[in-house]
């Protein structure tokens, strides 16, 4: 018998069997999807070998515990390229002197002043989902109307929503793309200058070194469906038929997942409640390899749903990769006619060679993409409503008790979860 069973070969379940793996103790981690990495995915675009990041991409400069990871297994920090271009679609056509014309520039500027001032006003508060602000309990949507801003603006905050709130703006709030903005200088573009770095390589890779030098046993593809715990040890069974045991357990699977698997004892209220509501991120991450554009290219508006686009990297070949992002709701055709189509709107010269993404909505181990609070959710997400009372922990990002939704928030709640064992089990 293991002391610890981690599900999820995600990075929250590496960074935790890591963490128990250097203080000496047996790990067996196992994981539902044929993979390790979780939500964080990294491979090429079809069939090219160069390593993309098809769930997460970025950390910060304040990600410390990401930072060490890297460099503990010799994986390099590749700075985000600066923007040297910016271009808008106004929904007639491409600019790239103003984002609108000049008979609407004096409006559209002050509009994004007041969201400046709502972002400034986060700043230095107690978190993203700041429950003291004046919207949060305020839709998206509702926000944007009550400022009053012209069209222009709603279809520029939209945009950058599309990467930072992810959801329906009639079901969340708009105070997360807002407090990554306080942290430069309160403006949309500013928060490229957050996203400061990517991992070489890419952090799926880094999930499966992580995993290796915790020195724990690995099981694939095989879903765990119900837990049991009783005064002596926790009890599994997997889809297999498989039965374990071990002296404690870390669930480090996204919230949206955990419904998937039966406890007993039941999960206390506040869990039950939001694994039912599940939480609200539904995005499209887009991956576009093209010819004739330049790194460093940013675009707001929309095409064909998708609403950011960022021309990331020069790729090996001579060919450069394109981040999109749009809300899944609005993205219904992602064949390559449509992503033709829309890298052409915002691109004009380029050639799209290959696209990639990957469902996360449809993917049943996560049900969702990052995490989204939906309107009156944010308690249910308080890491003290997942904290253990018995011998089942829980770990994932989207209850870390800081840096939630980033890489960082998956590390520092899987290493929680491991120091709260070894806290209660020392020896």
């Amino acid at each position: 018998m293991h002391d610890v069973v981690v599900i999820g070969a995600g990075l929250a379940g590496a960074a935790a069997a890591l963490r128990l793996g250097d203080a000496g103790r047996s790990v067996l981690v196992i994981e539902a999807r044929g993979r390790t990495g979780g939500r964080t995915y990294s491979r090429g675009i079809g069939d090219d070998t160069e390593v993309m990041e098809f769930g997460g991409s970025w950390i910060t400069p304040w990600h410390d515990r990401m930072r060490a990871l890297a460099a503990r297994f010799d994986m390099a920090l590749r700075p985000t390229h600066p923007v040297v271009e910016r271009r808008w679609h106004d929904g007639q056509s491409l600019r790239t002197d103003t984002p609108v014309a000049a008979e609407a520039l004096a409006a559209h500027t002050a509009g994004l002043a007041a969201l400046r001032q709502d972002a400034l006003d986060m700043h230095d508060t107690t978190g993203r989902w700041h429950n003291g602000s004046p919207w949060a309990e305020t839709s998206t949507a509702d926000y944007l109307r009550a400022r009053g801003v012209p069209a222009s603006v709603v279809h520029e905050f939209m945009a950058w929503w599309a990467i930072s709130g992810s959801g329906d703006p009639d079901r969340i709030n708009p105070l997360d793309p807002l407090y990554f903005a306080s942290h430069h200088d309160g403006t949309l573009d500013g928060m490229m200058a957050i996203l400061t770095h990517t991992i070489a390589g890419g952090v799926g890779t880094l999930t499966g070194r992580a995993l290796a030098a915790s020195g724990a046993d690995l099981v694939l593809g095989d879903a765990v469906v119900e837990v049991a715990e009783n005064g002596h040890h926790v009890a599994l069974r997997l889809t297999s038929g498989r039965t374990l045991r071990a002296q404690q357990m870390i669930v480090a699977v996204a919230v949206n997942a955990v419904a998937t698997i039966r406890f007993d004892p039941p999960l206390r209220t506040a869990q039950q409640a939001l694994t039912t509501d599940r939480h609200k991120g539904r995005a499209v991450k887009m991956l576009l390899r093209v010819t004739g554009v330049a790194p460093g290219i940013l675009v707001t508006g929309e095409a064909e749903g998708l609403r950011w686009m960022f021309s990331e990297r020069a790729l090996a070949d001579g060919s450069t990769a394109i981040i999109a992002f749009g809300l899944y709701d609005e993205v219904p055709d992602t064949s390559f006619a449509a992503m033709s189509r829309a890298v052409k709107r915002f691109f004009p010269e380029a050639t799209l060679l290959s696209h990639d993404w990957h469902d996360w909505v449809r993917d049943p181990y996560s049900s969702g993409t990052w995490v989204s609070h939906g309107l009156g959710q944010t308690p249910l997400f308080a890491a003290e409503e997942w904290r253990a009372e018995g011998r089942v922990h829980f770990a994932t990002s989207d209850i870390a008790s800081r840096e939630s939704v980033w890489f960082e928030g998956a590390v520092i709640s899987g290493e929680d979860a491991a120091d709260a064992i070894l806290a209660s089990h020392p020896s």
